[in-house]
């Protein structure tokens, strides 16, 4: 009996090292596929995933659309999707992988496949900055400067990642934001400054420990830089979701901002981009249906 599902996998290619080029070999082996009927593209530039949602939705033919790749294809193909009610999911190919981790999709390609043929769905909250939008953690600061020396280096992965991470750390200063949350206006020196909608960057790197996707509100993290003995707590408490425990970290939930500063340099779920003050947030809630392997937050 054909399953009533029809999904579209869009993939990069070149993600995990070029891993992506597997994946249609992996699903073939999968007899959960067996009566599933699935297209496979794979994108070829920058920009192209959209190009492929936006054709999928005017065809009509989709129930399902899947992100295969790191977090910038993650963030093309869901973006794409918001408001259009077609299902989207994730298999994971990426360095951090925070939006699929915090939805409880595997990060082993099997697994994940056979997690987007799940039966559960939840409508979830998508963060529009200016003109643009971010399902995962956007900012700018220390991170937002560490993925754009990121987007310069020849080699990807977590290694890179944390190599550009210790080499600005010691010489990022902080720097001076003006922050107007829902109408109310704040002052803040901080070394990083988050907007998240789910809890972390990746690798279970929990910068927002309190985020919900599912609460109509993003978390705007304010952390100041720790001092050099205090630097081994901050790693501890970072990777165990504990950051609201010290006392240079803080957490304002809202559902619309204006920041202003000294902004440039911002990161959009991980990946670099140029914007200039201000910056003007709001949480568009329950915009994008998405397949959930399990119940979240």
């Amino acid at each position: 009996m054909t399953d009533s599902r029809r999904i579209l996998f869009i993939i990069n290619p070149i993600s995990g090292l070029g891993l992506g080029k597997e994946v249609p070999e992996h699903i073939k082996k999968l007899p959960e596929y067996e009566n599933v009927v699935y297209d496979i593209k794979f994108t070829e530039y920058s920009g192209h995933a959209r190009k492929l949602v936006e054709d999928a939705r005017l065809s009509g033919k989709y129930t399902h659309i899947v992100a295969v790749g790191g977090d910038g294809t993650v963030n093309e193909v869901g973006a794409a999707l918001c408001g259009s009610g077609i299902a989207f999911a994730v298999v994971s190919l990426g360095s951090g992988n925070g939006f699929a981790r915090h939805l409880g999709y595997s990060i082993f390609m099997s697994k994940a496949l056979k997690q987007v043929l799940t039966e559960q769905y939840v409508n979830i909250d998508v963060l529009q900055i200016n003109d643009r939008y971010s399902l995962n953690v956007s900012g700018v600061g220390f991170d937002a400067e560490v993925a754009h020396e990121f987007n310069h280096q020849k080699l990807r992965g977590v290694f890179s990642y944390i190599y550009a991470a210790l080499k600005l750390w010691f010489r990022y200063p902080e720097r001076k934001y003006k922050i107007i949350s829902d109408g109310k206006a704040m002052k803040v020196s901080c070394f990083i400054l988050s907007f998240a909608n789910t809890s972390q960057y990746g690798n279970n790197a929990y910068i927002a420990p309190h985020a919900s996707v599912c609460d109509g509100m993003m978390d705007i993290c304010i952390l100041k830089r720790p001092a050099f003995f205090e630097i081994i707590w901050f790693l501890l408490f970072f990777v165990s979701a504990k950051l609201y425990k010290v006392s240079y970290f803080k957490e304002i939930q809202c559902k619309e901002a204006i920041i202003e500063g000294d902004i440039s340099r911002i990161h959009i779920d991980g990946d670099a981009y140029i914007m200039n003050s201000p910056l003007h947030l709001k949480v568009l809630q329950g915009a994008l249906k998405v397949v959930v392997p399990k119940k979240v937050r």
